[in-house]
C-alpha cells in the first residue's frame, strides 16, 4: 500500500502544476483580453497594502513596488523582530509577480537563548478581475509557493516548503469617498524539507487554513483599515495552531510614489501572540 503522505504530496503537486498551467493559459492566450479590460479601467486605488492579508490591486505593467515591512511580535515566552522585504512586478495591467524574504530575524531578544539570521523566502503570482461585468466588485487568484531558507535549529524556519492557492474578493464603495470591503481565502499545503537535529522538536506537517475579512476608509491622506486574521491547521493531520487577530491599522498616502503604515495586530485567543507591531514603507516606480 502507498504511504498516505507519498499519496498527499503528488496531489499536491498536481494542484501546483494545475495552477502553474492556468496562469501560463492566461500570459500566452488572453492579451487582447488584457487590452479590452485597460480601455475599460474605471477602479480608484487608494491604498497598495494592508497589513496582515492581500489587496485585490494588480501592479501595473512595467510598475515595480519596493516593501520593507519590519515587525515585532510578543507571545508566550518569546520575542521575535524580522525584516521582511518584497518586490512585485507587473507583467500586465492585470497581472503581477512577486519575490518575498524575510531577510532578517531575531529570536527572544533580552530573554532565554538569542539566535538572528535570515529566513524562508517565497515567489508568488496573481491575477486580478477588477470591475466585474461594470460593477465595483474585483476578485483576484493567485498562488504562492513558500521556500524553507532558514536555520532550523535557531528557529528560523518551521522546515516547511508550502504551497498556498488563494482568492480575494473585494467591493468598492464610491459614494464613501472609495471605502473598500474585502476577503481573502487560502489553502497552504505544507511540505517538510528540513528537520531539527531532535526530530522531536519538529512542528506537525499539516496544512493550513487563512481567512481575512476587513475594510478601509480613506480620510485625506490617510486610509484607516481594520481585519481579522484567522489561520488554523487543527483541522488536519493532528495540527495544532489556531490564530486569532484583530489588526488595525492607518496607512498615510505620501507624497510622490511613497507610502507608509502602521498596524497593531491584536491576539483575540491563548494560542496567538499577544500583540504585534507592523509598519511598511513602500515605493513605487516605473521601469517600461
Amino acid at each position: 500500500m502507498e504511504p498516505i503522505g507519498n499519496s498527499f504530496n503528488r496531489s499536491s503537486y498536481n494542484l501546483i502544476l494545475f495552477i502553474c498551467v492556468i496562469f501560463l493559459g492566461f500570459g500566452v492566450f488572453t492579451p487582447n483580453v488584457w487590452a479590452e479590460e485597460k480601455e475599460t479601467k474605471t477602479y480608484i486605488q487608494p491604498l497598495n497594502e494592508v497589513f496582515q492579508s492581500d489587496t485585490v490591486y494588480p501592479q501595473e505593467k512595467g510598475e515595480v513596488q519596493l516593501q520593507v515591512s519590519p515587525t515585532f511580535s510578543e507571545g508566550s515566552n518569546r520575542k521575535i523582530f524580522k525584516t521582511p522585504l518584497t518586490i512585485e512586478y507587473g507583467l500586465t495591467d492585470f497581472w503581477q509577480i512577486e519575490f518575498g524574504w524575510d531577510s532578517y530575524i531575531n529570536r527572544n531578544p533580552d530573554i532565554g537563548v538569542t539566535t538572528r539570521g535570515s529566513g524562508d523566502f517565497e515567489i508568488a503570482t496573481q491575477y486580478s478581475f477588477m470591475n466585474i461585468a461594470d460593477s465595483n466588485y474585483h476578485a483576484t487568484v493567485g498562488f504562492e509557493i513558500g521556500f524553507a531558507a532558514g536555520n532550523i535549529d535557531k528557529e528560523l524556519t518551521e522546515g516547511f516548503n508550502e504551497y498556498e492557492p488563494y482568492a480575494i474578493l473585494a467591493k468598492d464603495f464610491p459614494e464613501l469617498n472609495n471605502s473598500q470591503i474585502f476577503t481573502r481565502l487560502s489553502v497552504g499545503f505544507a511540505d517538510r524539507k528540513l528537520r531539527h537535529e531532535d526530530p522531536d522538536e519538529d512542528e506537525t506537517e499539516a496544512n493550513e487554513l487563512s481567512w481575512d475579512v476587513g475594510f478601509f476608509i480613506p480620510v485625506g491622506p490617510l486610509r484607516l483599515t481594520t481585519e481579522f486574521n484567522w489561520r488554523t491547521n487543527e483541522w488536519h493531520n493532528s495540527g495544532d495552531e489556531n490564530q486569532i487577530f484583530l489588526t488595525p491599522g492607518v496607512v498615510w498616502d505620501l507624497p510622490g510614489t511613497w507610502e507608509w503604515g502602521i498596524g497593531a495586530p491584536i491576539g483575540l485567543n491563548d494560542k496567538t501572540d499577544n500583540y504585534r507591531i507592523i509598519t511598511q514603507l513602500i515605493y513605487e516606480f516605473d521601469i517600461d
